[in-house]
């Protein structure tokens, strides 16, 4: 009789959970219905309100465009020293006749970094500037290099590290005798 009495329970349990799906289903359709209302709704009064909100316009920002330059101050340098050796304001005009046009306040700060710089293209001579000939620049450069080659790596033969070795070895068995500590001088 037990297992007639737990089908019966099981049945009573089944029904019960398709009887509550099938009310949860119902209410979820009265839900969706309600809620397709409520945006119906929502929709003629945003729709109306709409034209009473007015839109406010975003001000124009200020652009910043950079000026080009039709050429570059080493360039233009180069071009007016080429013929003829020039001091440094005489060069500064010339460049701006040439077309050089500098957003800096101080362009002769520029132009002495041109000629002052870590790679200079220009000699001086009594105050005047000229371009560097290609063979000059050349070999300036080959004596720079040469200077900064590094030297050849010496090797210690192997018997220097032999004896090197039990040098340091001797040391680390006197601090391991005194304690750990290091040891004095003298």
């Amino acid at each position: 009789m037990i297992p007639s009495q737990s089908l019966a329970m099981k049945n009573d349990i089944l029904k019960q959970y398709v009887s509550a799906r099938s009310a949860l289903l119902r209410e979820k359709a009265q839900l969706e219905g309600r809620l397709e209302r409520l945006n119906q709704a929502l929709g003629q009064a945003l729709d109306q309100a709409s034209p009473a909100v007015a839109v406010v316009p975003k001000p124009p920002t200020r652009t910043v465009r950079r000026v080009k330059r039709g050429i570059s101050m080493k360039t233009a340098v180069l071009e007016v020293t080429k013929g003829n050796p020039m001091t440094k304001p005489e060069i500064m005009a010339a460049i701006q006749k040439l077309g050089f046009r500098s957003a800096s306040e101080k362009p002769m700060r520029m132009l002495d970094n041109l000629l002052y710089g870590k790679n200079p293209r220009f000699k001086k001579d009594n105050g005047k500037f000229s371009p560097l000939t290609r063979t000059v620049r050349k070999a300036g450069t080959k004596l720079v290099a040469k200077a900064s080659k590094p030297t050849k790596k010496r090797k210690m033969s192997a018997a220097a590290k032999a004896a090197l070795s039990l040098v340091a070895k001797a040391r680390w068995a006197k601090i391991k005798a005194a304690g750990g500590r290091k040891l004095k001088a003298g």
